[in-house]
Order: C-alpha cells, then sequence, then structure tokens
C-alpha cells in the first residue's frame, strides 16, 4: 500500500499539467457533477468526518439531493441568488451542493459579520432567499424587517441539531423530510462558465465586496489543489478548520477533495488545544491553513505528541518565514505548500518546491511593477507604460485579464473597474490589479511583502509593515503583533506603530525591545510607537483587522493600554504621558 502510494504522488506533475488545462466553458464537469460521479462510483467511500458522525458520498448525495428538491419546491432557479449564513457543519455543505446543482448561485455570508455587515452583504448580492442558521439567527432578530424587505420575506431557518433552538422562522428542514432523493436533472445543465458562488472579501480594510466565483473557477482551484498542492491519493483524509464561507475553506479544501473524490474531517471552528487531538482523531494526512492559524499553534506550549500525527502536506497562505522553518522542525511537517491568491484575482501561484518562504513562481501573465507610496501611484516611463521591477525588488503584483486569466470582478461594477489599469505595456491591455507588494528572486520564485494598505511612507522611505512583524515577532516575549502607519501632526507620511500582545506570564521591557529592534531593523523601519494590549482584533479567518488601531493610533484619550515612544533624543523606549502627547501635538517634539 504504501508503495502505491509513493508511485501515484511521482505521477503529480503529470496531474498538475493536466489541472492546468484550460477548460471548454460550456464543459458540463462542474465540482457539483464530479459529487455525483463519486457517489455513484464509490457510493461507500467515506467523503465526511464531523465530530463523531460520518457520510459516505452516497449517504452525503441523497442529502444534498433533498435539500436540491426543497429549493426547487421554493421557487429557486437557474441564476437566483441564495444566500447562506450557517456556521461549519455538514448542513452548510448540504445547501451549498444543493444550490450548485441547481444553477443557484450561492452568496456565503461572514457568520462572524455583525448585522449591519450582513445586510450590506444581502443588499449588495440581491438576494432572492436567505437561509441562517439558528445559531446565527439571534444576532439578526432585531433585523427581521429588514430581511424581509430584501429578500421579499424568503428567509429560513437551518437548525442546528447541536444546540436546537426554535426560532419564528419556517425549519427548511421540514422541507427536506420528504422531498425525493434523486439527483436533480438540473445539474447535468450547469456548465463552467455559469456562476456558481459569491464569496465576500474578508473586509479588513472596509465593508466586504462580493466576488463572483465561477464553476470553473471552483473546478479548476480543485482541480489544480488535489494534484499539485495536496497530491492526494485514495485514503487520504484533509482536516480543514477554516470557515466554510472564505475561499480556502470552499473553493481549496472541500473542491480539492470532490475533484479527487476522497475525505474531509471538518471542524466547527480552529481551536489551538484541540487542533493536533482532531488530527489523530481522524487520522488525517492533511490540512489546509490561513492567517496565523500556524501562529497560534507554533505558541502553544510544546508537547511529547507534537509529531504523532500523520500529516504529510500543509497548503495555504499567510504562512511568514519568521514561523515556516520553526513549524516545520516541531510538528515535522514534510512539505509546505504555500500559496499566493486571491478571491477575486486572476494571480495564482503555488509553491510546489518546499521553499521556506516562497509563494510560488512567477509565471507567465504575471508582472511586478514600480509603485510609487508617496504619490500612490504608478511609476510610468517616459511613453506612459508602467516599469517593471528587477529580480530582488519590490513591486506590484498585476495579472493579465485575458481568455484563461478572467477577472470576473464583484457584483459591484464600479469597484470591479477600480481593480483594473488600461494600457499597462500596451495600449489595448488590461491588467488585475491585486493590491499587493511582492518580490522575485533570480529564480523567478515569489516572495510575499506586502498589502498596499499596509505599507506607509516614513522618511522618504518605505516600510513594509509585514517585513517588520517579522522581526518583532523574534522578540520572545511577543506573542502577536500588528504594525501600520499612523499620523504625526505636521510631519509627512506616516509613523510606524506597533500593537504588541504579550505570551502569558512575560512583562514588557522597553530597554531590550528596543535593543532587539535597533539590531534588526534601519531606523525608517523602527516603530515609534509601541502599544501593550490584551489581545487583537481579528477577522473571522484569524487576519488581523488594523482599521480601529490605525483610527485610534497613540491618541490616549482613545486607548487605556500602555503606549511607549521611541524618544528621539534618547534613543529608547520611555511611556507615553499627557505631556509627552502634548509635545508632539503642537511640534516642540520633533520625531
Amino acid at each position: 500500500m504504501r508503495v502505491a502510494r509513493v508511485q501515484q504522488r511521482a505521477r503529480w506533475p503529470l496531474q498538475f499539467l493536466q489541472g492546468m488545462m484550460l477548460f471548454r466553458s460550456q464543459s458540463r464537469e462542474t465540482v457539483a457533477w464530479q459529487f455525483e460521479r463519486h457517489a455513484k462510483r464509490h457510493p461507500q467511500r467515506s467523503f465526511l468526518l464531523y465530530a463523531d458522525r460520518s457520510y459516505t458520498y452516497e449517504e452525503a448525495n441523497s442529502i444534498i439531493n433533498r435539500h436540491a428538491h426543497a429549493y426547487h419546491a421554493l421557487g429557486i432557479r437557474k441564476g437566483d441568488v441564495v444566500a447562506l449564513a450557517i456556521e461549519n457543519r455538514p448542513e452548510f455543505l448540504w445547501h451549498f451542493f444543493a444550490l450548485l446543482k441547481l444553477g443557484a448561485v450561492a452568496s456565503l455570508l461572514n457568520t462572524h459579520a455583525q448585522r449591519d455587515a450582513m445586510l450590506h452583504a444581502l443588499r449588495s448580492c440581491r438576494a432572492k432567499h436567505l437561509t441562517v442558521g439558528s445559531e446565527i439567527w439571534p444576532r439578526l432578530t432585531a433585523a427581521r424587517a429588514q430581511l424581509q424587505e430584501i429578500t421579499g420575506g424568503s428567509v429560513h431557518v437551518d437548525i442546528d441539531p447541536e444546540q436546537p433552538q426554535p426560532t419564528e422562522l419556517p425549519d427548511f428542514g421540514a422541507l427536506t423530510s420528504n422531498a425525493a432523493v434523486d439527483d436533480p436533472p438540473e445539474n447535468q445543465q450547469q456548465t463552467l462558465s455559469d456562476t456558481a458562488a459569491l464569496i465576500y472579501t474578508s473586509g479588513t480594510t472596509g465593508l466586504p465586496k462580493a466576488a463572483i466565483v465561477r464553476h470553473e473557477r471552483l473546478f479548476r482551484a480543485g482541480r489544480l489543489w488535489a494534484s499539485a498542492a495536496l497530491r492526494f491519493v485514495p485514503g487520504d483524509v484533509h482536516y480543514n478548520c477554516l470557515p466554510l464561507y472564505h475561499s480556502n475553506a470552499v473553493m481549496l479544501a472541500t473542491g480539492s477533495v470532490v475533484t479527487a473524490g476522497v475525505t474531509m474531517a471538518l471542524a466547527r471552528r480552529f481551536s489551538v488545544t484541540s487542533f493536533w487531538d482532531d488530527i489523530r482523531r481522524y487520522q488525517a494526512t492533511s490540512f489546509i491553513y490561513i492567517g496565523e492559524v500556524c501562529r497560534y499553534l507554533i505558541n502553544a506550549p510544546a508537547s511529547p505528541r507534537d509529531r504523532e500525527h500523520g500529516v504529510r502536506v500543509i497548503s495555504g497562505n499567510g504562512l511568514r518565514a519568521d514561523v515556516w522553518s520553526a513549524f516545520q522542525a516541531r510538528f515535522g511537517i514534510p512539505r509546505i505548500s504555500e500559496f499566493y491568491g486571491a478571491t477575486e484575482g486572476n494571480c495564482v501561484a503555488l509553491n510546489v518546491s518546499n521553499v521556506v518562504g516562497s509563494c510560488g513562481t512567477l509565471m507567465s501573465g504575471m508582472a511586478l511593477v514600480r509603485w510609487d507610496e508617496q504619490k500612490q501611484d504608478f511609476i510610468r516611463d517616459a511613453r506612459g507604460f508602467l516599469v517593471r521591477v528587477r529580480p530582488n525588488e519590490v513591486g506590484l503584483l498585476l495579472g493579465k485579464i485575458r481568455r484563461d486569466r478572467r477577472f470576473d470582478g464583484y457584483t459591484d461594477r464600479q469597484a470591479s473597474e477600480q481593480k483594473i489599469v488600461r494600457g499597462a505595456f500596451k495600449r489595448d491591455d488590461a491588467w488585475f490589479v491585486t493590491g499587493d507588494l511582492l518580490r522575485y528572486d533570480n529564480w523567478r520564485r515569489l516572495f510575499f511583502v506586502d498589502r498596499l494598505g499596509d505599507t506607509f511612507r516614513w522618511k522618504g522611505e518605505n516600510v513594509a509593515t509585514n517585513e517588520v512583524e517579522e522581526q518583532i515577532a523574534r522578540f520572545e516575549p511577543v506573542q502577536q503583533a500588528a504594525v501600520y502607519g499612523v499620523r504625526v501632526p505636521g510631519v509627512e507620511g506616516r509613523a510606524g506603530m506597533a500593537t504588541m500582545v504579550l505570551k502569558q506570564g512575560e512583562r514588557f521591557n522597553p530597554d531590550e525591545f528596543c535593543a532587539h529592534i535597533r539590531a534588526s531593523l534601519p531606523g525608517y523601519a523602527q516603530p515609534l510607537f509601541v502599544r501593550i494590549a490584551p489581545e487583537l482584533t481579528t477577522t473571522g479567518t484569524h487576519k488581523i483587522s488594523k482599521i480601529k488601531l490605525q483610527k485610534e493610533g497613540f491618541d490616549l484619550a482613545s486607548i487605556r493600554d500602555p503606549v511607549y515612544l521611541l524618544h528621539p533624543d534618547r534613543a529608547a523606549y520611555i511611556p507615553l504621558d499627557a505631556g509627552l502627547h502634548d509635545a508632539i501635538a503642537r511640534g516642540r517634539l520633533r520625531l
């Protein structure tokens, strides 16, 4: 069995090329079609493990079909938008695949979002129907009248079987109890060019936007990750603890599992304390990650059982270099397949060679160009065209919009147009603007640097917050850090500020921190302000939200946490008090 697995994995380059093929837009090989195929060919193969429950492909397909027929009875047809607000539990998948089979568009709402954000999402996608989990409904009860207005009164609840709470809404489960279990004929009518889902941006810099995801994107992502990133073989179990409304979970984790016909182990949510127990319990061979998940795991106390697992590969994005090697060494993970990509973007890079810190290779149709941080605009040559960077220079990543690199954009056309630069290298070309700064080395290997909104300019130099955060993370007492630029009265640019969370039992020593920062960062990149906070606000996918931190800045009237200033005359961090704050505000202390 072991030899067979090795031989199958050795064929992955061929599978990779197959996964990168340009599929015909009228092909009907959608992910939902693949699900039905596995249910027929391997009916007793395990599809989903959740808590103490196991679902075969045949059983799951029958449940999905019941949901599809129930939606059809409600009048849901091809192209109709149905919003889902359900936490990580099997029922999410039943609804999602049922809608895919009918040709409806699944609008995946952030289950961590508050009422106003959810209402914004529902309005922006023009949902015809809302299915909300009973675990989410208490947050929306006060907005029932608005929900009825947006959806035309079509709202159902999916009762959480783990915490059944009756609501005043009609129960969707009652519609499925007597529904047919046969495959709906509509599934054979969907093509790869049809819209499958709306997935929302994280909203770390404002209200989320609904990105359009076609069946082709779901299928290609699933095929690529199954073959090149995770290299699945029969018997593999893929663990997912990320929220299913996020693209990494629904497109990469779920899509790859269904494309390959293997098994997914689903967790209700990410938990440091139960993560490795789940991995061992489900005998997982891989898992998906995002954001700070790996940092949380590496910051947890070491255990003699850290290497007692069967994980051979993990894939995701946002694993910073300061965590990468330590994570592999401690947990014995043979391969990390980091990637670069965005839900709405047309640039995808995948690290298939296990190069530490790299997120893939600069491919044809991708370009890194020079960006003026101060003017917030592209740098152009004498002809008015954009200027490509050289190896090891930082540039803004663009993706050429062409037939095999579509940019479907958002439901908001104006927002979509703002992400396109035209006449970049030729008068009639069009490129997607990722908003991300990267660099590539002499072997064209890509390395993520920062997001445009996070990079700021100070003392005439561009400061990449990601690189500063990596150095701060190397300071032993620090568990988590967020770096951002803040306005200083009478001074151009933005001064660096770091909000840090210390490990349990640690205290902040300003002198030791100053010595560490001065030894690891140039003067212009050293944060002038340091805030010690008990925790950092994160999105549902563990991305740090800096909006509130940036607004509060170093204003002592707005925050109660201790704040330190890197005093320009003393070259040391000292507590920021009202007198120093007033001196900065009046320009008496020049930074």
